[in-house]
């Protein structure tokens, strides 16, 4: 077996300070010899003297360099620990910008007209500096609303969410909203079809906001466990299902920068899904009511009407009104 090349180092400069010793001690007792005068008396009172002057060199010397040592070695402790410190502080920005979120807000249950200052706040803030807007979850119910009530409007807003014609998805999601506080006892049934008119109403809103900017919309098979929203310089993910979300209406959300990975990957997906995904609809400026009830008419797989529109509109602005008057506040407070 290979001798460790530590040992060897460590034997190797025993060997050096023995031989060293040796050959001083081999000199010395060679000079005493020269010396003619010398008498055995004399030598051994010549070595106590050094014996003692010896031993009060060594006690100065040790207690000295034990000292020096003692620093040297705590010097280059506390620079070990503050390059480890520096290099663990590194990691952790560099994990923290992307992969770790740079907000969290709770779950909570709208009441008396509030929806979360906090994460209402941030999110203001992002729309009011983004020139790109996305949202992707189940149902777009507050997304005009918020976009309307903007001061800055983006050049560019994409909407995903629940077909108004998917029974079945509709049903999955209504079922997860029984265990809401405003919504008790009500069955699916009723609660399906509340869905179905606001994923209508939510489509005859986002149409109405074409004259200020396009809206890119496509209805997805959506599995109602979370949503997302973003921005030019953050996304804003919300849990359905967290250990915080269970029976809130409004779940738990949190926040990535634009560095993150999470913000890179959902990005990129929701691109995709506007290139592959089969039902989607572009509203523009130069279209009008007809184009609007032509689009509905072929998703719902019934007749709409100009009535139909004029009702669903007017169900949509009192079914935010307390937000758009909770959003004025926020810009209130923001003073944007």
């Amino acid at each position: 077996m290979p001798t460790p090349p530590r040992k060897l180092r460590n034997t190797l400069s025993w060997y050096a300070f023995g031989l060293s010793c040796a050959v001083t001690l081999l000199a010395a007792v060679l000079m005493l010899f020269f010396d003619p005068h010398l008498t055995r008396a004399a030598v051994l009172s010549s070595i106590g003297l050094n014996l003692i002057a010896s031993v009060a060199f060594a006690v100065v010397f040790s207690v000295l360099s034990s000292q020096v040592q003692q620093r040297s070695m705590e010097e280059n402790v506390a620079q070990h620990l503050d390059d480890l410190a520096t290099g663990l502080r590194a990691e952790v920005a560099s994990m923290h910008k992307g992969f770790m979120p740079t907000a969290v807000y709770p779950s909570f249950d709208p009441v008396d007209g509030t929806y979360g200052d906090a994460f209402n706040k941030d999110v203001t803030a992002s729309l009011e500096a983004t020139g790109f807007y996305a949202f992707c979850g189940p149902s777009a119910r507050y997304v005009s609303a918020r976009l309307t009530r903007s001061r800055h409007f983006p050049h560019q807003v994409r909407v995903a969410m629940l077909n108004p014609g998917d029974k079945l998805a509709i049903s999955r999601r209504a079922t997860d909203r029984t265990s809401w506080a405003r919504l008790a006892g009500k069955d699916n049934s009723t609660l399906s079809e509340e869905l179905r008119e606001e994923l209508v109403m939510s489509t005859v809103a986002l149409f109405d906001y074409r004259h200020i900017c396009p809206v890119d919309l496509a209805y997805i098979e959506d599995t109602a466990t979370y949503r997302f929203e973003i921005f030019d310089d953050a996304i804003y993910l919300s849990w359905y299902h967290g250990p915080q979300s269970i029976s809130k209406e409004m779940p738990e959300s949190l926040r990535f920068a634009a560095e993150s990975f999470l913000y890179q990957l959902l990005r990129l997906d929701l691109m995709r899904r506007f290139e592959i995904v089969e039902s989607r609809v572009r509203f523009e400026a130069g279209q009008d009511d007809t184009f609007l009830i032509a689009h509905l008419t072929a998703v719902l797989g019934s007749s709409v009407s100009a009535a139909d529109l004029e009702r669903w509109r007017r169900r949509y602005r009192e079914y935010t009104a307390d937000f758009t008057g909770y959003l004025d506040t926020v810009y209130a407070e923001l003073k944007i």
